[in-house]
């Protein structure tokens, strides 16, 4: 920013924004605008909200617009959808947080983060700007001549920017048949393009038609011409898998369009899920191509039916399946939300942490302060609030203990707690804190939202304390016992892979079983093992009677019964066979094959055991921990709790020589100490605390086979037969 302030102060009680007036121009000349103060509700309708990324400041270009009459530094992607939304011959209102926000101003954007939500649902559309296009991008520039509206060649005519609009309906047929018939006459030659966004479009129209099979028949049948031009049969085209694709053909530049679409940073940023969920309408924007957000949604969740009804992430049999994979479910996570949202559920704010868990912010209080204005379930509690006077850990801290006030329970500490991707947790942290700003594999939301069907503490509860002066978190719980081996962590990549983790943990078993007769629940250990594997839960379709998804995010899963042995066993049988598919894995599977719940047993284990350790304890229990799982961490069950918890030991020298204790003593002076959660379920009071506490760190959750349902709780224990716990 040069020559001065554009920023007037908002009043601080009003709800006032300032919107930006983009003064009319050519589409290639500079940037002029002014900055307009309006009460929301007078600016109703009245303006259109931007949805993009900042992108890094000291790694993004920027370049100067005029705003204010003062020279202002934005960045380049910005200028670019500034351009595009102007109009040549009048005034255009826009709302974009960079420039309608004072961003030095910690108070005016702590309170004006507080009406994003207002923001967005006032505005009259929310364009979605993934980005200009490149050299490398075809955008169909020889279709606009017979596709381009009239308005838009007006607009053209005036100096506005070429536009080609997909509306989401019937009118869109004639924009696909233009594109087939330029397919039929493609010479084969004209790859110098290699990303062919426009054709990705088009694909995704058709699959939200349902007419999917004649451009994707079209494809299949330019890729075959081009096999035989190279000498080949139509019979190896078939026998490839479904994400091969030949190098120059259609079908390989119109998935590598559907690519280059999904991999613009939009689509990995945490604020554009409430910025889409909220608004009335939202417009996806590429370039001069633009299509309704519905035309998305629609798409990605008739692939997600059909992949789902043929078993495809079992088969890799469909062309460009994992392409559309990936579009439809980074789709369905943000459409969901907006059709909870739409249809007024409850969703409460630990299931949206988790759901957007993967997603990326550059302030690092934004993975919780994003999500607040989509929570409707407060859990009779007050709204959590932004405040950018927090750091990081506090932050972090004190939306914990919230969580552990609203839920009454132990459910925030649950999930995998390590860092991922050579990234690492924020200093300082507390270990039975959930860093929020850390990614996480997609199963491993799945997998924490299950674990409501777990009842370890048996529904037994404790008081919860939090000590502030060290973040600790005072509970009660049940020792149990400790790790005396570990096993390989498998990520799941191939078949192989999946079935040489499991030989290795059975070998443990094996080798640990002999000084036993029986499981410690009684039960024999192959029925342990396979039930361990698959976390003791199956996964349902959303038909089955036993659902329990609901919007808040958990799973549809049941717990498994004596009966699912045998859809396990086929599993195996399948497995085998798969694993020995060299060529392509393209399986072929009859309804049989899913009427014996093959993709159940898949699809369980993978979320139970993927990343995590496999680990047997002193007694013969057997489970699966988080990787970090080490040889003598601890099971415990901690009450207020659906599962157990791995700790650090407390295993004097003489128990375990090669561990040596690892508690450490924290002492509390005059430190403020809040109680989260009581029995009764009142408020505790405030007070202050002067003792020291042997405190433990937390490894995370774990599964037990045979501690899941409040076995070692029984209905006798009380507080007086609990132990305290200390976790730092």
């Amino acid at each position: 920013m040069s020559g001065g302030s554009i920023y007037k102060p908002l009043l601080a009680e009003a709800q006032t924004i300032r919107l930006l007036r983009l003064r009319p121009n050519a589409f290639d000349r500079d940037i002029e605008c002014e900055l307009l103060e309006r009460p929301i509700a007078e600016a109703r309708n009245r303006y259109i909200a931007i949805s993009y990324t900042w992108g890094n400041v000291n790694a993004t270009k920027q370049v100067f617009i005029a705003c204010n009459g003062v020279r202002v530094l934005v960045s380049e992607n910005l200028l670019t959808i500034l351009r595009r939304l102007r109009h040549p011959l009048r005034n255009a209102n826009v709302w974009v947080d960079a420039l309608c926000i004072n961003q030095s101003d910690v108070s005016e954007r702590t309170r004006q983060v507080k009406l994003m939500g207002d923001i967005y649902r006032n505005s009259r559309e929310t364009v979605i700007w993934l980005g200009e296009s490149t050299p490398e991008d075809e955008q169909g520039r020889r279709f606009s001549h017979t596709c381009s509206s009239t308005s838009n060649k007006l607009s053209q005519e005036q100096g506005g920017p070429l536009r080609l609009v997909w509306h989401g309906g019937a009118a869109d047929e004639y924009m696909l048949n233009q594109y087939l018939q330029d397919c039929l006459h493609d010479d084969l030659s004209s790859a110098d393009v290699p990303n062919d966004v426009f054709g990705a479009f088009c694909l995704i129209s058709s699959l939200a038609h349902g007419t999917s099979s004649r451009l994707l028949e079209m494809l299949k049948y330019d890729e075959s011409k081009l096999w035989s031009r190279y000498g080949q049969g139509h019979g190896l085209h078939d026998f490839l898998s479904g994400d091969v694709q030949l190098l120059g053909s259609r079908a390989s530049r119109v998935f590598a369009g559907l690519q280059r679409i999904m991999s613009r940073p939009w689509w990995t940023r945490i604020w554009v899920i409430q910025e889409t969920v909220l608004s009335q309408k939202a417009t996806v924007h590429y370039g001069q191509l633009s299509a309704p957000w519905t035309m998305f949604s629609e798409a990605a969740t008739r692939f997600a039916h059909d992949r789902q009804t043929f078993c495809l992430d079992l088969s890799g049999a469909f062309r460009g399946q994992s392409t559309l994979t990936t579009f439809s479910n980074t789709v369905l996570r943000i459409d969901k939300a907006r059709q909870h949202h739409q249809a007024r559920l409850d969703i409460d704010l630990l299931s949206l942490l988790w759901r957007f868990r993967p997603l990326e912010a550059s302030d690092k209080r934004d993975k919780i302060f994003a999500l607040l204005g989509l929570v409707t379930d407060w859990q009779n509690r007050p709204a959590m609030l932004p405040d950018y006077q927090m750091d990081v850990c506090t932050t972090f801290v004190q939306t914990a203990a919230n969580i552990v006030q609203r839920t009454k329970s132990l459910t925030v500490l649950a999930g995998d707690l390590s860092a991922v991707l050579s990234r690492k947790r924020v200093n300082d942290l507390a270990s039975w804190v959930m860093d929020w700003s850390l990614p996480c594999l997609p199963v491993e939301i799945d997998r924490v939202a299950s674990l409501g069907l777990y009842n370890a503490s048996g529904g037994h509860s404790s008081p919860v304390r939090l000590h502030r002066q060290h973040s600790i978190l005072e509970a009660s719980g049940t020792y149990v016992d400790y790790v005396i081996a570990v096993g390989d962590v498998s990520r799941h990549n191939q078949i192989s892979e999946t079935l040489a983790a499991i030989r290795s943990w059975n070998l443990e078993t094996q080798r640990h079983q002999q000084r036993r007769t029986s499981y410690p629940t009684g039960c024999t250990y192959d029925e342990a093992f396979w039930r361990t594997l698959i976390g003791d839960i199956v996964h349902t379709s959303s038909g089955d009677p036993h659902d329990t998804r609901r919007a808040n995010g958990k799973a549809s899963c049941r717990r498994a019964t004596s009966e699912d042995f045998e859809a396990y066993r086929a599993w195996r049988m399948w497995s085998r066979c798969i694993s020995r598919d060299t060529l392509s894995r393209t399986a072929t599977f009859t309804q049989q094959d899913l009427d014996d719940g093959i993709s159940s047993i898949h699809y369980a284990l993978k979320t139970a055991t993927t990343s995590r350790r496999f680990f047997i304890t002193s007694k013969g229990y057997m489970g699966f921990g988080p990787r970090t799982t080490q040889r003598g961490h601890e099971v415990w069950i901690l009450s207020n709790s659906s599962v157990p918890f791995l700790l650090s030991a407390t295993h004097t020298p003489a128990q375990l020589p090669h561990l040596g204790r690892s508690h450490t003593i924290k002492k509390c002076a005059a430190s403020p100490l809040t109680t989260l959660l009581r029995p009764d379920g009142r408020d505790g009071r405030d007070a202050i605390c002067n003792k020291p506490h042997g405190c433990r760190t937390m490894a995370g959750d774990c599964f037990v086979y045979g501690l899941m349902d409040g076995e070692c709780v029984g209905s006798s224990v009380d507080d007086s037969t609990m132990k305290q716990v200390f976790l730092v």
